[in-house]
């Protein structure tokens, strides 16, 4: 379902510079909120980037990082290192973007490895 609005809003992800590049298009790269001599200690999450895909892979890595062998020991170990649930979540979301990139890009099956 998720791979389905992903191929349906941006085509075929290879089409992109980088697997960055694809991340930053869907909008899961953090960014910093700074306005005249404000400037925030955290970054949050950046407002632009594609909102539909973003709400598709939310749920989607919510439920792999409690269940896939692959993306699950990523998340625990951010969480270990005292990251917040939502940015331990957010960081899985951009590995999986990364993951479908590659496949796409190099058009081999996913192995987790």
């Amino acid at each position: 379902m998720t791979i389905g609005r992903i191929l349906a809003a941006v085509g075929d992800p290879a089409r992109f510079r980088s697997a960055g590049a694809f991340a930053s298009y869907v909008g899961v790269v953090p960014g910093v909120k700074e306005s005249g001599t404000f400037r925030s200690r955290h970054a949050h999450i950046s407002p632009i980037g594609n909102a539909r895909l973003r709400r598709a892979l939310y749920m989607t890595t919510l439920s792999a990082v409690h269940a896939n062998p692959w993306l699950r020991p990523h998340y625990l170990r951010l969480r270990s290192k005292g990251k917040l649930p939502k940015v331990a979540l957010m960081a899985a979301m951009r590995k999986l973007l990364v993951a479908i990139y590659t496949v796409a890009k190099n058009r081999r099956p996913f192995t987790c490895s």
